[in-house]
């Protein structure tokens, strides 16, 4: 154990986080399974388990195909699933860890490796999620807006409501991400202004417009084996931890629609000393820029060295 400046005891194991869709990119994973066994075993369950090539998916497509949403689930959380066992690996097994959490899609991968999902089982519920989100005909749109301060984060609330758009996402103290029809999110953008930058996804996440694939995606959970696990899982619509199959499965159907309480993860991250982002979590990374001095966060990527890389 050791102590922060402010004399809070802190735990020495990690937490690890899992990063979100738009973290994708073609060539993901790619030196990880070249120069892991551990992550040619997790592509090789998953591609096994998925009736596909997630090689193919992740190395040998289009950034066009890749960021559709049936394609970019799966992949993100393949690779972030590998990544983790790669870190495991230098680690060693018997490394205890504290919590973990992902962010939106990364829940999943969260959930595979604190161990209340197998590879196979977590890799297919990407896939099927990924697909019923792409099944919603309405277009929908993201928009990340920044939030400088209190005035700022009121007036984009008060735009939200106005205009008919959702919260997808509290992401810290300065960003929060907006979710709802086209031409409702354009709208907001224009109100808001230049603070405002559109995402790289094909749908509108966490929003009313996920209503009606929610009781599929129940019944998708309902015949899923989640398992008894050791570690905590961190919910991230509540942002309390978890430890029963069920308050994972609940916290994914949930997740689907509710928005992302990434700062609630942020503040219990906070408390902790140190903490890996396991995938391609630069961007979910740096999102964090202004973590308390008594942190360390590495992240374990195509760019892996022993322990993490730190920022």
């Amino acid at each position: 154990m050791t102590e922060n400046p402010r004399g809070v005891t802190l735990d020495n194991r990690p937490f690890l986080l899992f990063p979100g869709q738009g973290s994708q990119f073609v060539g993901m994973c790619q030196r990880l399974d070249a120069a892991y066994p551990v992550a040619r075993e997790v592509l090789d369950e998953a591609s096994d388990a998925l009736s596909l090539d997630v090689r193919d998916l992740m190395w040998r497509t289009s950034e066009e195909v890749l960021t559709q949403t049936e394609n970019a689930q799966p992949a993100i959380v393949v690779a972030s699933v590998a990544a983790y066992r790669v870190w495991r690996c230098g680690e060693g097994t018997d490394q205890a860890v504290a919590w973990t959490a992902g962010h939106s899609i990364g829940a999943l991968a969260a959930a595979v490796a604190a161990g209340y999902l197998s590879v196979a089982d977590g890799a297919r519920l990407a896939r099927r999620r990924g697909q019923l989100m792409a099944e919603v005909a309405d277009e929908g749109a993201m928009v990340a807006v920044a939030v400088t301060s209190d005035e700022a984060r009121a007036e984009c609330l008060a735009v939200a409501e106005e205009i008919g758009v959702d919260v997808a996402a509290y992401n810290g103290a300065r960003q929060i991400v907006l979710s709802g029809a086209a031409d409702r999110v354009r709208a907001a953008k224009d109100r808001l202004g230049g603070r405002c930058r559109l995402l790289k996804v094909s749908n509108a996440f966490h929003s009313r417009l996920m209503d009606p694939v929610l009781p599929k995606w129940q019944d998708i959970l309902n015949e899923t084996d989640f398992q008894d696990a050791d570690t905590p899982y961190l919910a991230t619509v509540s942002g309390e931890v978890v430890t029963s199959p069920a308050s994972v499965s609940a916290d994914l159907h949930e997740g689907l629609r509710q928005p992302v309480r990434w700062d609630r993860v942020l503040d219990r991250a906070s408390g902790e000393r140190r903490g890996v982002v396991c995938g391609p979590g630069r961007s979910l990374a740096r999102l964090w820029r202004s973590r308390p001095p008594h942190v360390s966060l590495g992240i374990v990527d195509d760019q892996y060295t022993e322990g993490g890389r730190g920022l």
